[in-house]
């Protein structure tokens, strides 16, 4: 008896079929050259095409020579219609409100230039915003031909916020602030006489005193007294004086708002002897 074996037959596809299902699926789907082109826009152009209707908060870190400049603290830049430009300061000596007008210049799709000249004519900067992302990144500003130099970070935030726009608080008296430590810089202090790591809770009261509790290596319980600045949509300025068993000492503290209760902060303590930074949260006493 014999058996026959079912032998499965392959269809062929049709040459035509297949060529015309390439090309409506290269048609469809971008090419991999378009796929880069694509991310590399998304992330090429962090500098914003133009500042009016921006406060840029700069932060003051370095200062070279510190004479006869604010030396800590943040200015506040108000880029305006026309090209002019408004700011104010605060935290330390030296700030003060100016006015003037300015050029803009793109050094490329992360940095701007801004040459500027204040309302007298004779005081004249140059500064270069180099954007790390489309919020913020670094500045440093020339005067006088190059023989005095501002540096710092800066933030980006709109001049006439909207209310979920502003950020900082317009006091900070009823609050807590816990401030984590990310990093401590004293170049002139030996480690281990100053806290690097670890979370101070500063408590506000509405008479302008505050209270510091200190966990971690080296953070210490101690009062103070303080005055407190909104400057702009996401930034503050406060001042403060703290007093513990050990010492009694100024700082001038720069919060920057990334949320209502949160951000970062930057702390110019006695005058650049420590500057401290890192984040916080707020929550109500």
């Amino acid at each position: 008896m014999s058996t026959s074996t079912a032998i499965p037959c392959q269809r062929r596809r049709a040459p035509g079929a297949a060529l015309s299902l390439s090309l409506l699926l290269g048609a469809l789907l971008p090419s991999a050259p378009a796929l880069a082109d694509a991310e590399r826009q998304a992330t090429a152009s962090l500098a914003p095409s133009q500042l009016v209707g921006l406060d840029l908060n700069l932060q003051i870190e370095k200062v070279a020579p510190a004479a006869a400049l604010p030396n800590q603290g943040v200015i506040v830049k108000r880029y305006l219609a026309q090209g002019l430009w408004t700011s104010q300061g605060a935290g330390g000596p030296g700030h003060r409100q100016a006015s003037g007008s300015y050029q803009l210049r793109h050094g490329g799709d992360h940095m701007l230039e801004e040459r500027s000249v204040d309302d007298s004519g004779q005081a004249q900067s140059s500064t270069r915003y180099s954007f790390e992302h489309p919020r913020g990144g670094t500045w440093v500003q020339s005067l006088n031909h190059g023989q005095q130099q501002l540096s710092g970070h800066f933030t980006v935030a709109p001049s006439q916020p909207g209310p979920a726009q502003q950020l900082a608080p317009a006091s900070n008296a009823g609050l807590h602030v816990a401030l984590i430590i990310k990093q401590a810089l004293a170049p002139t202090l030996p480690p281990g006489v100053f806290p690097s790591a670890g979370l101070v809770l500063q408590s506000y009261a509405a008479d302008g005193t505050l209270s510091f509790q200190g966990f971690g290596p080296g953070n210490i319980n101690s009062k103070g007294s303080y005055s407190y600045k909104r400057l702009s949509a996401n930034t503050a300025v406060e001042e403060a004086t703290q007093t513990s068993d050990f010492f009694s000492l100024p700082y001038t503290m720069v919060y920057t708002f990334k949320t209502p209760n949160s951000g970062t902060w930057y702390q110019n303590f006695y005058n650049g002897l420590i500057q401290f930074s890192g984040t916080f949260d707020t929550f109500p006493r």
